[in-house]
């Protein structure tokens, strides 16, 4: 299995940086391996370069203000999400084969989430909302649930890993290539070799991406709202809700 070594050194040759048969020093190592952690902290918060997506959830509370989303928070997760992909309600039923799932709409800006009238209001919950500060976010639910029966499910892009030097490489096997050619792209900058553009290497980057990102690429069947189609809008039987698709 590669090692974080491995993507460095690999990363260091394809950039001319590092000859064949040589061992980088420790000095270019360091920054080689600050590098690549930087880029996949970038890649984290992109979609379609991520391979999958979390389901975390927290149990209401009856609380009227908000949940913590972050390290140690009410959503234990690091580093805080960017955003919410999706999120739903779990209605708590016993037995716990009987619990009832609804969606929740994402409200996706302060601006519009501050147009809510009384924010206070308990109720069952339609909506949620991240504010994303740092290095906690903050989760509202709009209307505020009832404690105890009612479970709010966020839905969360996955966090690539932070890599130690010989952290073995738990990734699917297609991250190998982007993160050696698209380090070296970046190395290149760093070493005063970005004026003179590598065609090839840009080539085999931008390839390595593409592979990533058609491998990770999830496209949701587009919802139309009942206020665009009227009121011959139908029932959908698996999230029990009227709507329709198309």
């Amino acid at each position: 299995m590669a090692t974080a070594f491995d993507i460095v050194s690999a990363g260091l040759k394809k950039s001319g940086i590092v000859g064949l048969g040589q061992t980088p020093d420790g000095t270019d190592t360091i920054d080689a391996l600050a590098d690549l952690n930087d880029m996949l902290a970038q890649w984290t918060t992109q979609r379609w370069m991520v391979w999958n997506e979390v389901d975390l959830s927290f149990v209401s509370d009856g609380r009227t203000g908000s949940y913590t989303v972050g390290p140690a928070g009410n959503y234990n997760v690091t580093p805080r999400p960017d955003r919410i992909e999706a999120a739903y309600l779990r209605q708590l039923i016993n037995p716990p084969g009987l619990n009832v799932d609804t969606p929740l709409k994402v409200i996706p800006s302060r601006e519009e989430y501050s147009t809510l009238s009384l924010k206070t209001l308990v109720s069952f919950p339609l909506y949620v909302f991240l504010d994303s500060s740092y290095p906690t976010g903050n989760l509202f639910v709009y209307p505020v649930p009832n404690a105890s029966i009612y479970e709010v499910h966020l839905i969360l892009k996955n966090v690539l890993p932070t890599l130690l030097i010989n952290t073995p490489i738990s990734m699917p096997g297609q991250y190998i290539a982007a993160m050696k050619f698209n380090l070296a792209k970046r190395l290149r900058q760093a070493y005063g070799k970005g004026l003179r553009p590598d065609p090839e290497l840009n080539a085999l980057a931008r390839s390595s991406l593409d592979i990533v990102k058609q491998s990770n690429l999830q496209i949701p069947e587009l919802i139309v709202p009942n206020s665009v189609l009227g009121s011959g809008s139908g029932y959908n039987i698996f999230s029990d809700q009227f709507g329709s698709s198309g």
